[in-house]
């Protein structure tokens, strides 16, 4: 087409006539739709030179492709020279500069070329305020949309279009009522809501953790014909899968297969990254064999899921072929898959592998993230290589309160108070907020140390804070307490966890029992076997426990 178009170009302008003014807008508008514009922003004023005045259809034509190439200025120029040459601008020509600006970020002169319209003609329609909706939301300025919402709805011009900007909009936001008052809405309207409105409502539904309302509304939208597609397939399966909802989405994925909708590789990999989670490697598995028999090929998310799935696993030599069968396929590993290989090297005694990893990483200019860090530096620890740990601690460019937490923890657990209070306080220098691992790894320091006062102290700075504390951090503070006898002291931390709302477990009672054995309190003990009687934790006579260990290890 584009050589035809290019042939009548060059007849005509070497012609002796003039050329066919009619003709040449056409081919003008030929010519922008062959994807040479470029062309056509040329020879538009040549054609102007000889005499031949531009019509609309062209006009909008070239307008619409100045706006693609993000020159809304350049078109409205353009714009404005239009009745020198005999010619108007209608509502397409202006929607297109509109359109062009909104692309552009300029929503200032959008909205007063939508003013103009209001004020002298012709009057915007629904593509206008469709497309201003769409744009000041995309800005986040939700109140400008429903300000154009309400001209609309004043005109009576809101459309499928319109619900569907709404919609999508009250879903992002989270508030779900309102959009579920909008689809509402469409039917009192007698408006038919499509595929792309359902799947924003499903997406919506998803990400809200809503999930039996989105299954409901899937059903509904088969009850309707209205069939789904692979996005809206696609939204609803991996929210089901990220809410563990693992037989549910099985269910959808079969009649995803029912319906003729081939599932994408999205899907696919939803599937193994939700049974990966569940602990069931095989079916993950399973799901990425089918997936290779339907001709699809893992992307970078794809292998990202089913490495670090395998390594969560336990299953390291199938993560590692899978990294060679990535490498053979041309795509290679990035952070996180590096990331879990070494995680899980560290976990299997691995350690030689593990930091041969790690230097990989840094061979390939992969910059080691917070996840990263925290991994190396658990492995670290629990290595016995603190002093390493350190080393790499100091050389990070990103850490987060976890690296702290495990770096304290590890500090905590070697005996080495003064550099783990020392970290601890250095937390809230570079910004940071001590979290409840961190409290709890220096309550069990200073407890094992016999620093109960301390303990106590700093469990009370922890509330004051607000970092919650678990069953871990009671127990361990329960524990130093019982240490040193202060058993009423132990009991009032023990009334105050379960006033908290926090479940003592059999530990917690074996702390306590141990303690109150020590002091010959047998009416104690009695009331702590009867409490633990009501919580179905007796297993054999009271007098028979012996703490033997911190909780803290």
């Amino acid at each position: 087409m584009a050589t035809e178009i290019l042939v009548f170009f060059a007849a005509a302008l070497s012609s002796t006539k003039p050329p066919n003014a009619a003709a040449c807008n056409l081919q003008l508008i030929r010519l922008v739709g062959s994807g040479i514009g470029v062309l056509a922003l040329k020879l538009l004023p040549v054609f102007i030179a000889h005499g031949i005045r531009p019509q609309l259809p062209s006009v909008n034509s070239v307008v619409a492709f100045l706006c693609r190439l993000s020159q809304p200025h350049a078109a409205e120029r353009f714009v404005a020279s239009l009745p020198a040459l005999g010619c108007s601008p209608d509502l397409v020509t202006l929607n297109s500069l509109i359109d062009g600006h909104c692309r552009d970020g300029n929503l200032f002169r959008a909205s007063l070329l939508v003013l103009s319209l209001r004020s002298f003609g012709p009057r915007p329609d629904a593509i206008t305020y469709n497309t201003m909706m769409g744009s000041v939301f995309k800005h986040r300025m939700p109140r400008f949309a429903l300000g154009y919402l309400g001209l609309m709805w004043k005109s009576r011009l809101t459309n499928v279009v319109t619900y569907g900007i709404l919609i999508d909009m009250f879903c992002k936001l989270g508030n779900l009522d309102s959009a579920q008052s909008a689809l509402d809405d469409m039917r009192i309207s007698e408006i038919s809501p499509n595929v792309v409105i359902f799947t924003c409502l499903i997406d919506g539904y998803c990400k809200n953790g809503c999930l039996d309302s989105a299954l409901k509304l899937f059903d509904r939208m088969l009850e309707l014909a209205q069939f789904p597609n692979v996005v809206t397939c696609t939204a609803l399966i991996d929210g089901l899968c990220k809410n563990g909802m693992m037989e549910r989405a099985a269910q959808v994925f079969g009649k995803v297969h029912k319906e003729g909708i081939e599932a994408n590789a999205v899907i696919y990999t939803s599937m193994m990254d939700g049974h990966f989670k569940k602990g069931d490697s095989g079916a993950a598995m399973r799901y990425l064999s089918r997936m290779r028999v339907t001709g699809l090929k893992l992307d970078m998310k794809g292998y990202g899921v089913a490495i670090s799935g395998l390594c969560s696993c336990g299953r390291l030599d199938e993560a590692i072929e899978m990294r060679k069968e990535m490498e053979d396929s041309g795509l290679f590993p990035d952070n996180i898959i590096m990331t879990a290989l070494m995680d899980a090297c560290f976990k299997t005694r691995n350690l030689k592998k593990a930091l041969n990893l790690y230097g990989e990483m840094l061979a390939r200019k992969l910059q080691p993230d917070v996840f990263t860090v925290a991994a190396l530096l658990d492995g670290l620890c629990k290595h016995g290589l603190l002093e390493q740990a350190k080393e790499h601690f100091l050389k990070a460019r990103e850490f987060n309160e976890v690296s702290y937490s495990i770096l304290i923890d590890g500090l905590c657990k070697k005996g080495d108070r003064s550099e783990a209070e020392k970290a601890f306080s250095e937390m809230e220098v570079v910004g940071l907020v001590p979290d409840k691992y961190s409290y709890t790894s220096l309550i069990a320091r200073f407890c094992k140390d016999g620093d109960v006062f301390e303990a106590f102290k700093l469990h009370k700075t922890m509330h004051l804070k607000g970092a919650e504390s678990d069953l871990l951090t009671y127990s361990t503070l329960i524990w130093g307490l019982a240490c040193k006898g202060l058993m009423i002291e132990a009991r009032e931390v023990f009334d105050d966890m379960v006033r908290c709302g926090i479940a003592p477990d059999v530990v917690v009672y074996e702390i306590l029992a141990s303690g109150y054995l020590k002091q010959n309190d047998t009416s104690s003990i009695l009331n702590l076997r009867e409490q633990m009687k009501k919580s179905g934790l007796v297993k054999e006579d009271i007098e028979s426990y012996k703490f033997k260990s911190s909780p803290n290890g």
